[in-house]
């Protein structure tokens, strides 16, 4: 009987620790059903672009509270949309290449740009793609794909992509190159002079053979670690977004940031709403304030963004920027292009699961 008790009670106690370590992990899920009136708004976006200080200041000045999902990939969110079409969703935050394929899926509905009271301040350059994106998104954030150096160890007057591909133009010790499948094909494609609208099987076989031979100067493969191999002396030459080099540049005189001369690719953040919310008045006051002077200047600072308003771009120091005499009204803005969404994700991923085990 004795022996009986102590299993009982030792069940007990598993049941009761297991309830209060279950309830802690669903603490941020369940928070939101007892906000008052139920007034919040589920975002997902990339990590470092919406700062918590502005998510307090939207709550204190409407009353809503925001959460925050952070994804990976576009195509990491495309895919958990299409498994778990009842997640919980108002607005996201893609890369514009995405959006498309959001709207293919009905994931995300037209965007209603006379509910917003920013569109005249954002560069006429960022709404004329004349297709699906001017319908179902609004740009927010861009940047540019370049070359982060050493300004110190290595001599750069005109930065090129043959440094990158070419071991004979850098001899240097070996570079840091980008972990992104599709800005890897983007570039290499770039440099061997191919159309930028579609591969052929033939194509596609020599851009890996070339990253493949590249692959003997690439000290490591990375994103947001780029600028850190720069500052350490690591490598003294990375391929990386600007915005990863531009924050090392703040604390270091000795880093650079060029565009090559061939041109270069241009990644935009967009604004789209999901087409399961059914808070549109709530979901434009955040866009709106997401969009005010303000909070797109404190974000820019922030975390080194390049802002689509014309108005907060011209504020900016150049710090911020890290790209001397460019704006999306220079001509060097005109040698960036896009990389539509000519691959699919099996192509890209086979891509370069073939590369890396090659």
């Amino acid at each position: 009987m004795i022996v009986f008790v102590k299993h009982i009670v030792r069940i007990v106690i598993l049941i009761f620790w297991a309830t209060i370590i279950y309830s802690f992990l669903l603490l941020p899920y369940l928070e939101k059903f007892f906000v008052q009136e139920n007034k919040y708004l589920c975002v997902y976006t990339w990590a470092d672009r919406i700062d918590e200080s502005v998510l307090k200041g939207f709550e204190k000045k409407t009353g809503i509270k925001v959460y925050i999902n952070h994804y990976e990939s576009n195509e990491e969110l495309l895919t958990k949309l299409e498994k778990m079409p009842y997640v919980d969703c108002d607005i996201i935050l893609p890369s514009g290449y995405i959006v498309q394929a959001l709207a293919q899926s009905q994931l995300i509905k037209p965007f209603e740009h006379h509910r917003c009271d920013f569109i005249s301040r954002i560069y006429p350059s960022f709404l004329q793609s004349h297709d699906v994106r001017d319908t179902y998104s609004v740009p927010l954030y861009w940047d540019v794909l370049g070359i982060g150096y050493n300004n110190k160890k290595i001599d750069v007057d005109n930065a090129s992509l043959k440094m990158v591909f070419d071991r004979d133009e850098y001899k240097d010790k070996k570079i840091g190159m980008i972990d992104d499948s599709r800005q890897s094909i983007f570039l290499t494609a770039l440099y061997l002079g191919y159309s930028l609208d579609s591969f052929s099987r033939d194509q596609l076989r020599e851009l890996r053979l070339l990253l493949n031979k590249q692959k003997q100067w690439v000290g490591a493969y990375s994103d947001a670690q780029q600028g850190y191999y720069l500052a350490s002396g690591t490598f003294n030459m990375v391929v990386s977004e600007r915005e990863y080099i531009c924050k090392e540049m703040q604390k270091h005189d000795f880093i650079s940031f060029a565009l090559p001369t061939e041109g270069s690719l241009l990644t935009v953040d967009r604004v789209v709403v999901s087409s399961s919310t059914k808070k549109d008045e709530w979901v434009y006051q955040f866009i709106n304030y997401l969009f005010s002077y303000e909070v797109l200047k404190q974000h820019c600072e922030k975390f080194c963004l390049l802002p689509s308003c014309k108005d907060v771009y011209e504020s900016l120091d150049q710090k911020y920027i890290g790209i001397k005499n460019f704006s999306p009204e220079t001509p060097l803005f005109k040698t960036l292009k896009s990389f539509k969404n000519i691959l699919t994700h099996k192509q890209i991923n086979d891509f370069w699961v073939k590369l890396k085990a090659a």
